[in-house]
């Protein structure tokens, strides 16, 4: 997931944010050819999105002043399982649904729970993208008041790749 980090801001953009627009207007008048393609714009903008959190929070773990050390083995299990449920139901609506009202109703609790679990689990890596970025460019242990900017501008990363992805071209060249 490194080559995200090397994107321009602009590429970053339109593979995860602009080409699923563009498909969703070019779809929006053929509601079926829409309920086809949105699982793979979902794929392309989980995979683009998430993994570029990844990228920042296990590539520049590895640019840590020597004397820091952030657990990134515990940030890599967190932050599988929300990736791994987005594209679990992405199948699961897109090829399994079953339409009887028993399985349903446990369906849609399951669904529920394991959504705000992985809500947590996001924006638990979230933080730990931003924190890892602000430690590199600090060169010491950032607390949540230096990195919380970097946090708001990843969790809305509409906003923060044009923002972020130029200072992380930088420290992925240095």
């Amino acid at each position: 997931m490194k080559f995200l980090l090397k994107l321009k801001h602009w590429q970053l953009f339109l593979l995860t944010w602009g080409l699923p627009m563009l498909v969703n207007v070019f779809t929006f008048s053929h509601p079926e050819l829409m309920f086809e393609v949105f699982p793979v714009m979902m794929v392309l903008f989980t995979l683009g999105t998430l993994g570029w959190v990844w990228a920042i929070a296990t590539e520049l773990n590895q640019k840590l002043p020597s004397d820091t050390r952030l657990n990134s083995g515990r940030f890599k299990v967190y932050f599988s399982i929300p990736i791994l449920y987005i594209l679990g139901t992405i199948i699961y609506m897109g090829f399994l649904t079953d339409s009887s009202g028993d399985s349903m109703a446990v369906t849609g609790i399951a669904i529920v729970v394991l959504h705000l679990l992985s809500m947590v689990f996001i924006f638990m890596g979230l933080r730990f993208a931003a924190k890892t970025m602000k430690t590199v460019e600090l060169g010491r242990v950032a607390k949540f008041g230096d990195y919380v900017g970097e946090l708001f501008l990843i969790w809305f990363s509409i906003i923060g790749y044009w923002v972020l992805q130029p200072r992380l071209n930088k420290l992925i060249e240095e």
